[in-house]
């Protein structure tokens, strides 16, 4: 795999990148650090390219490099990767770029990009073909949202890979399944066989059923989900089956989740206005869970069967 951790320099960011770190070490995954920068070349000086510089003092870097030299440091004290004095800056588009290296030799990139900070993701996914997005999303309150939007709302809406939203579960957290045998649930289910050896707690399997679900979809949930359930037991992972019923769904979803767990959801490919005006089952639980999210995004051509062919882990 291949996963892309996002810093802007806030305390929040920390758990972003501890997270990326850990999905690396874990997974044997290539790690890049990247953060954006919501103005041009013009509008800052310059940094010193293709010359090794010192990392010290931070001050003398640009704002930018100075996010992830300290994003580095970071790094470098939890043992993720080798201390390195010196840094060698070079230009790429719209940015710079770094390198450091794991205590294995493993070369670690660090991006500075100019740019909205969708474009940016997006533009960086494309290119590098990353599948996972590791990115600190704290709570918004109502007025705060209002005020100065939703990062993580446009980044569930807008961004063109699977992404993991950190708040306040781990991959050492319980993790609690969303599925019910739609398109868009059995979507997370290729993501999350890559990402079980680094799944340490629990796994939960939640299926809501709706009042007014047909005979077919009650047959197909229930089928999907004692599926799902008996291969996380043959990989030796274990949990409960929750098969609460309500006609809100979001609700008893949040009720199981709790403050300190990882939601999994599969990202839904409904029409784009629908999803921006009345909000999919992954949204509304966003807006109001203090879990941490993890949401597959399988673009339609991509989407597989997951039970074709996962008979093992």
């Amino acid at each position: 795999m291949k996963i892309l951790a996002y810093t802007d320099g806030r305390s929040a960011a920390t758990a972003a990148l501890r997270a990326g770190a850990d999905l690396g070490e874990r997974l044997g995954a290539d790690v890049a650090i990247l953060t954006a920068r919501g103005r041009s070349h013009a509008t800052e000086e310059s940094p010193p390219v293709g010359v090794e510089i010192p990392r010290a003092p931070r001050s003398e870097l640009q704002p930018g490099i100075q996010i992830l030299d300290q994003a580095m440091e970071q790094l470098i004290e939890i043992g993720f990767l080798a201390s390195q004095e010196r840094l060698k800056i070079r230009a790429v588009r719209s940015g710079y770029l770094f390198l450091g290296s794991t205590p294995a030799g493993q070369r670690v990139p660090f991006y500075e990009r100019y740019g909205r900070l969708i474009e940016v993701l997006n533009y960086e996914i494309d290119e590098h073909h990353h599948d996972l997005m590791v990115i600190a999303a704290p709570r918004r309150s109502r007025l705060g949202r209002f005020v100065s939007g939703d990062r993580a709302r446009r980044l569930v809406l807008d961004l063109h890979g699977s992404l993991f939203l950190m708040r306040g579960g781990t991959m050492d957290s319980r993790l609690l399944v969303c599925a019910d045998g739609s398109p868009s649930s059995r979507r997370l289910f290729p993501l999350l066989r890559h990402l079980l050896p680094a799944a340490g707690g629990r796994i939960d399997i939640i299926w809501v059923r709706t009042p007014g679900a047909t005979q077919e979809e009650l047959s197909v949930g229930r089928d999907c989900v004692q599926r799902a359930r008996a291969w996380l037991d043959r990989c030796g992972k274990s949990g409960d089956l929750l098969m609460p019923e309500g006609d809100r769904p979001a609700d008893l979803i949040l009720e199981a989740a709790g403050n300190d767990c990882v939601v999994v959801m599969g990202g839904s490919l409904r029409h784009d206005v629908h999803r921006r005006v009345r909000g999919s089952l992954p949204l509304q639980v966003l807006a109001r869970t203090e879990s941490s999210i993890l949401l597959a995004k399988v673009l339609p051509e991509e989407d597989v069967e997951f039970f074709g062919g996962f008979d093992t882990c």
